[in-house]
């Protein structure tokens, strides 16, 4: 293999922190331990049930076809109205989607890399709110494109900075722009104007902007996100502005469904058609069977949205024994309170390097048995040494457990403090 080579293309690629504690974890489990796997956003609520249902009267048929590359036109059809519904119930303007601006992927992973692959050249730049989910890197290394941060501070609430600060970070090789609201891993929902401040920034140097809204469901307060299909700039750049419009969705998160992967690309016609024949030359079609099934769950809350309002409640309980259970148990850490997506970042500004504190906790720490894995947050930022004393935790576990592994989490801070002592200690021996 000496003489062989790989790809330049995966030679950057490798797994994400993410993946590390997942794989730790899962190690750990089938030894009998107990873990509380609050590392990875795999949530735990069964899916909505028409889905099942729908597919298992589909697979009966024991016809599995061929889809369209684009996507079956049910689908489509019903993923435009689902969009257009979501905006027209809450009495805000938005532009309007029709199946020609709708392309179906396999789940939100391959919707960004088919659009990189589609908009982006080797050594092209995307600038990319910091922090931000880890594998965006991969998808666009994939395409040769490179990845540029646009900093924000839990210690600020995770606020933008300002247009000018923004605009300085744009070099010739600036192709777009990628937001991601509700965000993981901050849980911020961008405010109508910095939304529409990234919007008209893009317009102003000609570039795309892509809104990952995922999370579009997943509210964990009392504001909804703001849309970039909800942006309105003055008429003469609202037709430069749908242009440049790229929306990601997917039904993963919105109901339970990660491992249907099924996702979704909004764009303009002819961008649509682009991406759509990426999909056509990687994974030819994505599955009927699935498609058929997540069809039925956006029908669904097209009539009845009790799915999703109990998905809500369900983590805002979490969410709110996580805050109390920081109060009472882990004072001086820096915990702002997420407004959506299903994460909490905490900063502790007594570690230097989390990562020692995570894996100590995971591997070398239990509490009756039990212990705790999280993701250290460093792999969620490119700005050096940014994120070393934070961690993510995911809100996919009942609030009795929520609040345990934040009790659990506490004590291991204790146990590791003397442990580094003693470990210091040791060395100037």
């Amino acid at each position: 293999m000496e003489s062989l080579k790989f790809a330049k293309r995966v030679e950057c690629l490798a797994p994400t922190s993410i993946r590390k504690m997942m794989g730790i974890a899962r190690r750990l489990l089938q030894e009998g331990k107990t873990v509380y796997e609050l590392n990875i956003g795999q949530p735990d609520i069964p899916c909505i049930s028409v889905f099942p249902e729908t597919v298992f009267s589909k697979a009966k048929e024991g016809h599995i076809v061929y889809s369209p590359y684009q996507g079956e036109t049910y689908l489509r059809e019903t993923f435009a109205r689902y969009l257009n519904n979501h905006f027209d119930q809450r009495g805000v303007g938005h532009l309007v989607i029709e199946k020609e601006n709708v392309v179906v992927t396999v789940g939100a992973s391959q919707a960004l890399t088919n659009t990189f692959l589609a908009i982006i050249d080797p050594g092209d730049e995307v600038l990319c709110i910091e922090p931000f989910f880890p594998p965006y890197a991969g998808f666009l290394a994939i395409a040769g494109g490179v990845l540029k941060a646009i900093p924000t501070h839990a210690e600020e609430g995770f606020v933008l900075p300002a247009e000018d600060e923004i605009e300085r970070m744009i070099t010739p090789r600036t192709r777009a722009i990628l937001l991601n609201s509700p965000c993981n891993p901050s849980g911020r929902i961008f405010t109508k104007e910095e939304v529409t401040r990234l919007a008209r920034i893009a317009v102003n140097h000609e570039l795309y902007i892509v809104g990952d809204e995922v999370y579009r469901e997943m509210i964990l307060g009392d504001r909804e996100p703001f849309s970039l299909i909800q942006v309105d700039l003055e008429p003469e750049l609202m037709e430069k502005y749908k242009n440049s419009l790229i929306v990601i969705d997917s039904a993963s998160k919105s109901f339970s469904l990660c491992g249907a992967r099924i996702g979704f690309v909004v764009a303009k016609a002819p961008v649509i058609e682009k991406i759509g024949m990426v999909v056509a030359h990687t994974v030819a079609s994505v599955s009927d069977l699935m498609q058929y099934g997540v069809a039925s769950a956006y029908e669904r809350i097209l009539t009845d949205s009790e799915f999703v309002q109990n998905l809500r409640r369900i983590y805002r309980e979490r969410l709110d024994a996580v805050m109390e259970a920081i109060e009472d148990f882990l004072p001086g850490v820096v915990a702002p309170r997420p407004e959506g997506a299903f994460y909490i970042m905490i900063q502790f500004p007594d570690l230097e390097d989390v990562n020692d504190y995570a894996l100590f906790l995971l591997e070398r720490f239990n509490l009756g048995g039990e212990t705790v894995a999280t993701t250290p947050a460093a792999s969620f930022y490119l700005t050096p040494g940014r994120g070393r004393n934070e961690i993510r935790l995911a809100l996919v576990a009942p609030p009795d457990k929520m609040r345990r592994s934040i009790y659990i989490m506490s004590e291991a801070l204790k146990a590791f403090k003397v442990y580094l002592c003693l470990q210091r200690k040791a060395s100037l021996r």
